[in-house]
């Protein structure tokens, strides 16, 4: 077992370099010159997010757990203090439903989402959206606020470790706009506090999936280019 310090580094280098990582697989998956028909976008979609998850997630937490001792998914639990946690969680998550419907008549939002830029839309491919965001946001979750997070608290503290959480989850914000980096930041800390008042990262990675996916579903509704259909 490594020192605190070392642990924090460690998690520091993981992060960055894990994220670098990511962005390279992006950039090569962004440039398939195939025709884009649905079942391409779709492919494409789903490599993006179990990119994601391996690089993001699964990988940093195995050789986590090879190099500093640190065990795999030990901030995956069920919270402590639960009826009024998720309280919070509740209501945050109408808050952000309702927040993504008003925001979601910009088109500079709407160039971006949703990220299968298909027009029409059923159960099936609303059903792949939401599940690709919530495998990809576990690995996510797991790297920003269970080894990045608990690795800097346990030698820094919380305040520094928020600041160096927020300023790695901002800039990874960046490619999406100046817009998306600086709203990262309050909505980082309300996970980094959720995180740190519950001991698990469970309240992030649903909170993090609401946000993305009614997202997803206020930006296809007020696209006047695409539209639902129950089949």
């Amino acid at each position: 077992m490594k020192s605190a310090e070392q642990q924090a580094i460690f998690a520091i280098a993981i992060t960055v370099i894990a994220s670098y990582l990511y962005f390279l697989v992006l950039s090569r998956i962004n440039q398939v010159k195939k025709a884009k028909t649905v079942i391409v976008h779709v492919r494409l979609y789903l490599v993006r997010k179990l990119s994601g998850f391996t690089l993001l997630g699964l990988l940093p937490a195995l050789i986590s757990f090879v190099f500093i001792g640190l065990q795999p998914f030990r901030e995956a639990k069920l919270p402590v203090n639960s009826f009024q946690l998720w309280v919070w969680v509740l209501a945050v998550s109408f808050l952000l439903i309702l927040l993504n419907q008003i925001n979601s008549g910009s088109k500079d939002l709407q160039a971006v989402y949703p990220e299968m830029r298909i027009r029409q839309w059923n159960l099936g491919s609303i059903a792949t959206a939401g599940g690709g965001w919530i495998l990809y946001l576990t690995g996510y979750e797991y790297l920003f606020r269970g080894i990045l997070l608990w690795g800097c608290i346990n030698a820094f503290g919380i305040w520094p470790a928020v600041v160096i959480n927020l300023a790695l989850y901002s800039t990874l914000h960046l490619p999406k706009g100046l817009k998306e980096a600086f709203a990262a930041i309050p909505f980082g800390a309300l996970l980094c506090y959720l995180t740190i008042e519950s001991s698990s990262i469970l309240p992030a990675i649903i909170l993090h999936s609401v946000q993305a996916i009614s997202t997803e579903i206020s930006c296809i509704y007020r696209n006047k280019e695409m539209k639902f259909s129950i089949i």
